[in-house]
């Protein structure tokens, strides 16, 4: 069984005393930045060298050679860093080509609308490569930092969760957000099982289903055996408490400048519709910058569970419904609201990097007829919430389901049925 790898990128927070220092520096990171993309404008030829070599290419024409040959184009800051100038010369690079190979996909496309526009704002966060940052300990690290005047050392202690043991920390990323200053480390884990899907399919391996709502139930899961058979069934519950957490924000984004006492002066978007605003331009942002934390803290708790679930009944495979990335070509209304109502794509993105990481492989699976067809025997069904409803066919909200064979039980346990039972007949009956 070969061994492959998983990264994930864990942030910390960093203590601090200088604050501006760390803007000194990434200010001058900036600065180099730009001046590599505006001599890399001027040469675009240079792109069709592989980015080691474009990067000493760019070097040759900016620094002074070992035989005291002067540069073509003189780099205009005094005593940068080596690895310093290195990581800023990579960040204009990947800037680059970025825009370069937009503008040739809008060249080459059939609808000629929408041409992309060079970056307004030569910005990207500082890689610190070795030589930067040194002695990175368990509580600590010392980086070097420019205060405007000169480059220093400086320590600094930083909080976080712990980093795994036996895990390779790769070169950090510092962000500064506001007063905020973050260490973004890529963290490389071992992964032992590789296998592909492909080759967990033709062994036979059992694999677990989850179907995702909107309802109080997150998420749905059921383990399809090496047979066929859906057993071990498992609710994950918590919209409930997330849908109270957001309508309480939701609230607060409605209070006006003028003050909650004067509602009638509130001239501003409110509420879902502010969603459409630029984030940067929302009134109250800090309460939609929670409504994003909070619905990411329950895509991570739901997408750990769903592991757990699967690595606590041996499975080898996690099956995942294929969702539309745009809210507007959704059918479904519950998939057609804004990203805060529903996180079911957050979470099916969290699992198949967290089952990675464990030696499982989360795929995803189109649901065909997954919520609209009775399980046991294929009949179209109805939904109702209560014995006192009358089940409909085209009742989206309904918990519960009938068909006329008089199978019943949870809607979305049977979606989830079916989509293992779908995924099962597409590919392991073939296998087989």
């Amino acid at each position: 069984m070969s061994a492959g790898y998983a990264i994930t990128t864990y942030k910390i927070q960093l203590n601090y005393k200088h604050l501006d220092w760390f803007k000194q520096t990434q200010s001058l990171f900036d600065a180099v930045l730009a001046f590599y993309y505006k001599l890399l404008e001027k040469q675009p030829e240079a792109l069709s060298l592989t980015n080691q070599n474009l990067l000493r290419h760019l070097e040759l024409q900016t620094i002074k050679q070992r035989d005291g040959t002067p540069p073509e184009t003189p780099l205009p800051f005094e005593k940068i860093p080596l690895y310093f100038r290195r990581a800023a010369i990579n960040a204009a690079i990947s800037m680059y080509r970025s825009y370069v190979g937009k503008l040739k996909a809008w060249q080459e496309g059939p609808i000629k609308s929408g041409k992309p526009s060079p970056p307004k704002c030569l910005h990207m966060s500082m890689l610190y490569y070795k030589g930067m940052y040194k002695d990175f300990d368990e509580k600590s690290i010392l980086l070097k930092l420019y205060t405007g005047k000169a480059w220093a050392w400086v320590k600094h202690r930083y909080t976080g969760r712990p980093f795994p043991e036996n895990a390779e920390l790769m070169s950090p990323t510092i962000v500064i957000k506001k007063k905020k200053v973050m260490l973004h480390i890529p963290v490389k884990e071992i992964v032992k099982d590789s296998r592909t899907a492909k080759e967990r399919v033709q062994q036979n391996e059992k694999f677990v289903a989850v179907a995702l709502t909107g309802s109080d139930s997150l998420a749905v899961c059921t383990t399809i055996e090496a047979d066929g058979r859906a057993t071990a069934p498992y609710f994950i519950k918590g919209g409930k408490e997330l849908a109270h957490c957001r309508k309480l924000l939701l609230g607060y984004t409605k209070r006006g400048i003028a003050g909650k006492d004067t509602p009638r002066l509130m001239t501003h978007t409110v509420g879902n519709d502010a969603l459409s605003v630029p984030q940067g331009h929302r009134p109250n942002a800090k309460y939609y910058e929670k409504i994003t934390r909070i619905t990411d803290h329950y895509a991570h708790e739901v997408s750990r569970k769903i592991v757990d679930y699967a690595l606590k009944q041996g499975a080898k495979l996690i099956v995942l419904p294929k969702l539309k990335e745009s809210f507007n070509q959704a059918k479904k209304p519950y998939l057609g609201k804004t990203p805060y109502d529903f996180i079911g794509r957050r979470i099916a993105r969290y699992v198949q990097y967290k089952a990675w990481q464990k030696g499982l492989v989360a795929m995803t699976s189109k649901p065909y007829y997954t919520s609209t067809r009775c399980y046991h025997c294929d009949d179209p069904i109805a939904k109702h919430s209560t014995e006192y409803q009358n089940p409909s066919a085209n009742f989206y909200g309904g918990k519960n389901f009938i068909c006329k064979k008089g199978h019943r039980g949870s809607t979305a346990l049977n979606s989830a049925r079916n989509l293992g039972k779908g995924f099962y007949e597409r590919f392991y009956a073939e296998a087989a």
